[in-house]
């Protein structure tokens, strides 16, 4: 999740609630690790990436947590160009499933490699980072 997040910041994370597009989550990867990603598709949304251009359900959506980085970029562009269909083999996100990427677009794990996180193994939303106590924040 850098440069949102960094390799050491500590998280409060919340295990209650319902999880929302755009939501920054914690969930197991595997057996022994967890990630932390964005969530970017729910259930039955279509997700397309094009010209850095985040479409859900056909729809252009703004990403105003990327910005920053975007205008760090030599070329400006942070996410290459793909639909569901392409990374996934399906059209939509399936129930009980969610769509996940990094912040990091250039250089992140997410589903566009390892498919479709499901809900069971979410572990919670981050509702803030406490460490380093300098860069606290509740907003991602």
């Amino acid at each position: 999740m850098m440069p949102t997040l960094q390799q050491g910041n500590l998280l409060i994370i919340n295990k209650w609630g319902s999880i929302h597009r755009f939501d920054v989550i914690v969930f197991h990867a595997n057996a022994r690790e967890d990630y932390v990603k964005r969530v970017i598709g729910l259930p039955g949304d279509q997700i397309t990436y094009k010209n850095d251009v985040l479409y859900v359900n056909g729809k252009p959506t703004e990403e105003p947590y990327l910005k920053p980085y975007k205008r760090k970029l030599i070329d400006g562009k942070l996410t290459g160009d793909f639909t569901l269909e392409e990374v996934t083999r399906t059209k939509v996100v399936p129930r009980g499933y969610v769509f996940v990427l990094g912040d990091n677009r250039l250089n992140s794990w997410d589903s566009r490699h390892f498919g479709f996180v499901k809900m069971s193994r979410i572990v919670g939303k981050v509702n803030a980072r406490y460490w380093p106590f300098r860069e606290f924040a509740t907003r991602f």
